[in-house]
């Protein structure tokens, strides 16, 4: 299937499917979604070339009719494979008798939104294109130290989604983008440190210059990690690619709207009330031009669009589906997804809609991440990569425990020695009240997330 057609090809599909299912049972609704993705990935480790190319594609059909709801999905979409998927869905729907109550039916209709920017060059690019990228990235990190353990990957991804239903919805969206990471691990006798080196974007081809030295060097940088010996409580500051952690593994999960309607949530009360400093403002701009998560509709036919969570630390808004902002009293705020997203998942044909951000956008202060580290007197940390287990927090508290692997200590508003791993614990919700600084450093990373660093006061630390 060709990228400039793809979206013709899937609408075209959707509509005869559409027709055959009104022929199975004229009293049900029916949602008909298909799926197109193609990649191409090269990963090099410790000199093996591993590559893959290939697609997925499937087929997607829900069926409703007196609050009952049945599933069913496969591979393929062909009109036959199409057909079969509609017959198993009306299968299963006749075969339950469980109801749910809080069902109002399939999306309907809306102007779509814009898509995000697309770039010929991204589909230009081979897979012979990649392991030369990918070989540039271990040659650079080789170049500033021979003996560390290099590992690179570059990705190509394109494809597209359409999704019909009998209330005649009929929606098709398509995207690219492409990706390049760098590893780099120090070794120094018995001590070993690691970074990684991010490229993501939907709008210009793999740029690799830099990464493999960037990684390195950082690398390096945290060789003679001195012990902290100490429990104690310090101010954090969080570049980029750890704020961007921060808040997906918070907001990513506490802002939307299943845990608000369930009760998970602990933010469900505070609507209209402050969360954060003033100085914090989140986005979910599902209408982005550069975001990965960018497209003119969700996984269920609504419009994406660009919805404010957090306005100067006051909480404004959730984030929905039709299903969930029903049920609350909301219209869908566009975020309906099928696997994918941030935290990757299955096949999105075989997943039903659930919800899911889109591009998360913490808007930039006026401060560099050296002018943040100066304004810290005493000790405080550095942390320059996401932590471990930061997606393991508890959503109804927003506990958390982690292990900072690449972190340094500050002291008198100077970046100093680097430290051996150590645990952080807090709450996401309380370090938000006791935030200091937000910087103007933002970076796009591979969470669905653009964040700058973040100087968060009050959380416990032990070395």
């Amino acid at each position: 299937m060709e990228y400039e057609i793809i979206k013709d090809n899937l609408l075209a599909e959707i509509d005869t499917g559409l027709k055959f299912a009104k022929s199975l049972d004229k009293m049900a609704e029916f949602e008909i979604y298909l799926s197109y993705r193609s990649n191409s990935d090269v990963v090099i480790k410790q000199g093996v070339v591993e590559a893959t190319d290939g697609t997925t594609a499937g087929t997607a059909v829900r069926v409703a009719k007196d609050q009952r709801v049945s599933f069913a999905s496969s591979s393929g979409i062909t009109p036959d494979r199409i057909k079969r998927t509609l017959q198993e869905a009306v299968a299963s729907l006749n075969a339950t008798s469980e109801k749910d109550t809080r069902f109002q039916g399939f999306c309907e209709p809306k102007p779509p939104g814009r898509e995000g920017k697309f770039t010929p060059a991204i589909l230009d690019l081979s897979t012979d294109d990649l392991v030369k990228y990918s070989l540039q990235i271990i040659g650079d990190i080789s170049k500033v130290n021979g003996r560390m353990m290099a590992v690179s990957a570059c990705e190509v991804s394109w494809g597209g989604f359409a999704i019909g239903n009998t209330r005649g919805l009929e929606r098709a969206s398509s995207s690219t983008f492409n990706y390049a990471s760098a590893y780099a691990m120090a070794i120094d006798g018995n001590e070993r440190r690691a970074s990684e080196e991010e490229f993501i974007s939907r709008e210009k081809a793999i740029d690799v210059s830099g990464m493999g030295e960037k990684a390195a060097k950082r690398a390096l940088s945290l060789l003679g990690a001195k012990k902290l010996n100490q429990t104690t409580t310090l101010p954090t500051l969080w570049s980029p690619d750890a704020a961007a952690s921060y808040v997906l593994a918070s907001f990513g999960q506490s802002a939307i709207g299943n845990a608000i309607v369930e009760g998970l949530s602990p933010l469900a009360p505070k609507l209209g009330n402050p969360i954060a400093e003033k100085q914090f403002t989140l986005i979910d701009n599902g209408q982005d031009p550069q975001g990965i998560g960018t497209e003119s509709v969700d996984a269920e036919g609504y419009p994406q669009g660009r919805t404010t969570l957090v306005h100067q630390g006051v909480l404004k808004n959730f984030l929905f589906d039709s299903y969930y902002g029903a049920i609350a009293g909301n219209p869908s705020t566009g975020n309906s997804g099928r696997a994918g997203g941030p935290f990757g998942g299955t096949i999105p044909y075989e997943e039903a809609p659930k919800i899911t951000i889109k591009n998360l956008e913490v808007v930039p202060g006026s401060k560099t991440e050296e002018e943040l580290i100066a304004s810290v007197d005493g000790q405080g940390l550095l942390i320059t990569d996401p932590p471990i287990g930061i997606f393991h927090s508890d959503v109804s508290t927003g506990d958390f425990s982690v292990v900072a692997n690449a972190v340094f200590m500050i002291e008198n508003g100077e970046k100093k020695t680097p430290l051996e791993p150590l645990s952080i614990a807090g709450s996401f919700y309380k370090g938000l009240e006791q935030l200091r600084g937000v910087g103007n450093d933002v970076e796009m990373t591979s969470f669905f997330v653009k964040a700058p660093s973040l100087l968060i006061d009050g959380f416990s630390v032990t070395g």
